[in-house]
C-alpha cells in the first residue's frame, strides 16, 4: 500500500485542557481522558473547540494515540468534523482524525476500523460536497482522511458501494429509497475544475514532505482516492468505461480525462493519478485499448523524459512532445510517481509480445536509457533496468513466450495494493499474435 496522508501538525500554544492531559503521568490518566471525551460531547461550542485543540496537542505523541482511541474519542471527533456550524472545531477534529489514521500500523488499523463502523465514508463525502470554495482546509483534511480510509480493502468497497454510479458496480439488491447518488462523478468534476484551486504554488520551493501541508488545492487528495478506488475491479471499470455517445460530440472515458493530470503542477495530483494508471494497467484485456487508442505510452514517458539532446535515430518513431522542449524539459521530481509510471510500463510489457512491440516502436527504450543515467533512487533504477531487459529480449530473438514468463515472474515483485492479487489471466496477446 502507499503511504498514509499526514498533513502538517498544529503549532498552537497549549490550550487550558491540554495541561491536565499532559499531567496524566501524575494522576489517573483514565479519568483525564474521560473528562476530555465529555468536553468533546459538550453542547457548548467553546468547550468543544478547546477539547479539539487538546486532542491535537496529544495526538502528536504516538504513545497517547491508543488512549484516545480506547477511550472512544473517534465518534465525538467525527461528529464535530461533520458539524459545519463551527469551522474551527471541525478543522481541528478532521486534522486530529487524519493524524490518528496515520499513526502506528496497529493503531491506524484500529482507528480506520472504528471510523468505517461509524459511517465515516458517507459522512466525509457529504461534508466535502456540501462545502464551499472558502472551506479549503476542511475539504483538504476530509479528502486526506478519506484517502487514508480507502487504503484498506473495506474502505475501498465502502467508497465504491456508496458513491459510484450503478452502471459502474455490480447491481446490489436494495430498497429504492436507499440507492446512493453517483457522488464519485461529482467529486471528479470538482477535482477537474480549476476554480477550486485557490492559487498557484511553487512546489520546487518546498520539500516533498511539505507538499501535503499546502492547502491551496483543496481537491488534490482525490487523486489518491482514485488510486485506491481502482484497487477494485469496479473502480477500474468506472475509470475506464467509455460512456455512450450523445449527439455529435464523442464521449471519452474518465481515464482519458485524467491522463493530463500526469503533467499537473501539483505533485500530489501526479502521484495519485500515476498510481491510478498503474492499477488500470492490471486489466490485461484492455492493453490494446490503452496502447493504441488512448496512446498511453506518450503519457507514461513524458514525465520520465528529460532535457537530454537526442539524435535523429533516437527520435525516429518517438512522439515529438517527448523531445520538443529540449533543454527546458524537466523530468518528474517525485520518486513515487516515477516508480508508478515504470510499473505501469512493466505491467503493459506483461500483456504480451505485441504490447512490447508497440512500446519499442514508441522508442520507450531511449527515454528509459537517459532516465536511468541520472536516476539516484535504487528502487526506481531497478524498475528501469527490468523494463529495458524485457523490452530488449524479444529483439535478441529469444524463444517465443520466454519473455512473457519472465515478466510474469517480475510482476509479483511490484508493490501493488494489497487488496489486488496479480495473477496470470487466460488471455494473452501472444496467443493471438
Amino acid at each position: 500500500m502507499d503511504n498514509h496522508i499526514l498533513l502538517g501538525r498544529t503549532k498552537d500554544e497549549p490550550c487550558p485542557l491540554i495541561t491536565s492531559v499532559n499531567m496524566s503521568s501524575n494522576q489517573d490518566s483514565s479519568s483525564v481522558y474521560k473528562d476530555l471525551i465529555q468536553f468533546l460531547q459538550s453542547p457548548r461550542a467553546d468547550l468543544k473547540l478547546e477539547a479539539t485543540k487538546a486532542v491535537l496537542q496529544v495526538v502528536t505523541d504516538r504513545n497517547e494515540v491508543w488512549q484516545i482511541i480506547e477511550h472512544g474519542a473517534l465518534l465525538p471527533l467525527l461528529r464535530i468534523a461533520s458539524d459545519t456550524s463551527d469551522t474551527s472545531a471541525a478543522e481541528n477534529a478532521l486534522q486530529a482524525l487524519l493524524y490518528l489514521s496515520s499513526s502506528t500500523e496497529q493503531a491506524t488499523s484500529q482507528c480506520i476500523e472504528q471510523l468505517l463502523q461509524n459511517k465515516a465514508v458517507p459522512r466525509l463525502v457529504e461534508l466535502v460536497l456540501g462545502s464551499t470554495r472558502s472551506q479549503n482546509r476542511q475539504v483538504n483534511f476530509a479528502l486526506g482522511l478519506l484517502a487514508n480510509l480507502t487504503r484498506t480493502e473495506q474502505g475501498t468497497i465502502e467508497l465504491i458501494g456508496k458513491t459510484l454510479p450503478d452502471h459502474a458496480v455490480n447491481k446490489i439488491e436494495e430498497d429504492v429509497e436507499n440507492k446512493s447518488r453517483p457522488t464519485m462523478e461529482l467529486l471528479l468534476e470538482r477535482f477537474l475544475n480549476l476554480n477550486y484551486v485557490l492559487d498557484t504554488v511553487d512546489y520546487s520551493g518546498h520539500e516533498p514532505f511539505e507538499w501535503d501541508t499546502l492547502d491551496n488545492d483543496q481537491y488534490q487528495h482525490f487523486a489518491a482516492i482514485l488510486m485506491n478506488a481502482t484497487q477494485a475491479e469496479a473502480g477500474r471499470k468506472f475509470v475506464m468505461r467509455i460512456p455512450k455517445q450523445r449527439g455529435d460530440t464523442p464521449e471519452i472515458s474518465v481515464l482519458e480525462r485524467l491522463l493530463p493530470q500526469l503533467q499537473n503542477v501539483n505533485p500530489i495530483r501526479r502521484r495519485g493519478i500515476s498510481g491510478m494508471v498503474r492499477n488500470c494497467c492490471l486489466e490485461v484485456d484492455s492493453a490494446w485499448w490503452l496502447l493504441n487508442q488512448l496512446k498511453i505510452t506518450s503519457h507514461l514517458l513524458y514525465p520520465l523524459a528529460g532535457p537530454e539532446e537526442l539524435d535523429l535515430d533516437e527520435k525516429q518513431g518517438m512522439d515529438p512532445d517527448l523531445w520538443l522542449q529540449g533543454p527546458d524539459k524537466v523530468r518528474e521530481v517525485d520518486v513515487t510517481t516515477r516508480l508508478h509510471l515504470l510499473e505501469s510500463i512493466l505491467l503493459l510489457c506483461a500483456t504480451g509480445r505485441r504490447s512490447r512491440e508497440t512500446l519499442r516502436l514508441a522508442r520507450t527504450y531511449v527515454i528509459l536509457k537517459y532516465c536511468d543515467m541520472v536516476e539516484e533512487e535504487e528502487t526506481v533504477s531497478e524498475r528501469i533496468n527490468e523494463c529495458v531487459q524485457y523490452l530488449r529480449r524479444d529483439e535478441e530473438g529469444t524463444e517465443e513466450g520466454s519473455s512473457d514468463r519472465l515478466v510474469e515472474e517480475l510482476k509479483l515483485k511490484i508493490d501493488l495494493p494489497s487488496s489486488q492479487v496479480v495473477g496470470k489471466t487466460a488471455t494473452d496477446y501472444d496467443d493471438v499474435d
